[in-house]
């Protein structure tokens, strides 16, 4: 068996593979309306990414040829299967599992387009599912095509009966969680429970010992209100509900620090001390991290018994069509999942084998360094 790190100037990950057996990645294509297609035919078109997966697209070749002709990108074709296990390991592959007949609408979203998107996303979690793919890789579609579900987060934990699910956003420089996700700004401080805070925190420390390998993560949690409540002058949740949930993590063994406030934490480096951040809601995680980390991160579903990502960015319809788009983001997704797949396999075979345990030297990234010594970030005057 042979295998080698494969790593690009934008990617966030170094990809352990093995060469001879290959992980089967399924790609859902998104909304055929958006720039899905363009970031998967300029990935596939490389055909680098063969040299680290097996390639399987659940779309449309129709589709797939339309962007490609409005790309006018040449010497590119994608290799029709009708089941995984019929890949070729060195082609980028299609399952046309979307009707020949789908319109294509450069720049809108529509409900043909909604529909086509979710028949190729649960044609993957179907493969998923039967095991004929390894992991699932999200293309961008709207929110309104996972209707009745309120997004992918809560399309995923019902399929899988999961509650504690979570997008986790992961880039270079961070990575952030959320306690809540797609809400209306006025239900957000309902929503921030005790139980819900106590949950999450769990569910992050749990996520980066399994799937990146961070035996003791230190965690920065975030207040909701401004100032971080500045001891209740601003609001009572983090007296109230976020201080005792973190003292309860704290007294199981979970390293969470805070709560911070926002402009504390990123108006500076602060935030790189930590090994995740957990947001309160959408916007206050969401816009630090495009912020610093653009488009080309990537979200993993957090607390899902299979590996789910996708990008980080929508199906931006304002520049489809054009050939500006940046694949980077989904070629992130893809090598994200091979990595988290990988560390849960290697972490699972370490399980039943369990090593001897040793403490780590007391300066070191991993150690059980004290609250007051990582934790000194400060409010500003």
């Amino acid at each position: 068996m042979h295998g080698e790190s494969v790593a690009s100037a934008d990617t966030v990950h170094k990809v352990y593979i093995d060469m001879e057996n290959k992980l089967v990645v399924g790609i859902s294509h998104g909304d055929v309306n958006g720039i899905g297609y363009e970031l998967i035919i300029k990935m596939m078109a490389e055909n680098r990414i063969c040299e680290v997966c097996t390639p399987v697209l659940f779309g449309s070749s129709k589709a797939a040829a339309y962007h490609r002709k409005t790309l006018n990108i040449e010497n590119f074709s994608l290799n029709s299967i009708q089941r995984p296990s019929e890949a070729n390991a060195k082609r980028c592959n299609v399952i046309n599992c979307v009707d020949d007949a789908v319109k294509v609408d450069l720049g809108r979203e529509t409900q043909e387009s909604d529909e086509a998107a979710m028949v190729a996303l649960r044609q993957g979690i179907d493969y998923l599912d039967r095991k004929e793919i390894d992991v699932l890789v999200g293309a961008p579609q709207g929110c309104a095509s996972f209707a009745p579900e309120a997004g992918c987060p809560s399309l995923f934990a019902k399929h899988y009966d999961v509650r504690n699910v979570m997008p986790l956003l992961v880039g270079e420089k961070m990575k952030i969680g959320f306690v809540t996700n797609h809400l209306a700004v006025k239900n957000i401080a309902e929503s921030i429970s005790f139980g819900n805070v106590y949950n999450k925190l769990r569910l992050l420390d749990s996520c980066l010992q399994k799937d990146f390998t961070i035996r003791k993560p230190r965690i920065a949690v975030l207040g909701l209100n401004p100032h971080a409540g500045e001891n209740g002058k601003y609001g009572n949740e983090e007296k109230n509900v976020i201080i005792p949930a973190m003292e309860k993590a704290r007294n199981n063994g979970i390293m969470a620090l805070g709560p911070y406030s926002p402009e504390a934490l990123f108006s500076s480096m602060e935030y790189s001390k930590f090994d995740v951040i957990l947001a309160m809601y959408h916007d206050q995680g969401m816009l630090p991290f495009k912020a610093i980390e653009g488009n080309s991160g990537a979200v993993l579903l957090a607390g899902l018994p299979v590996v789910y990502t996708s990008t980080v960015h929508g199906m931006a319809y304002d520049i489809v069509g054009q050939g500006i788009a940046d694949e980077s983001g989904l070629r992130n997704a893809i090598y994200l999942a091979i990595d988290v797949y990988n560390q849960r396999k290697l972490n699972m075979e370490l399980a039943e084998n369990p090593l001897r345990h040793y403490d780590i030297a007391a300066n070191s990234n991993e150690s059980d360094l004290n609250v007051e010594q990582i934790a000194g970030v400060h409010e500003e005057e």
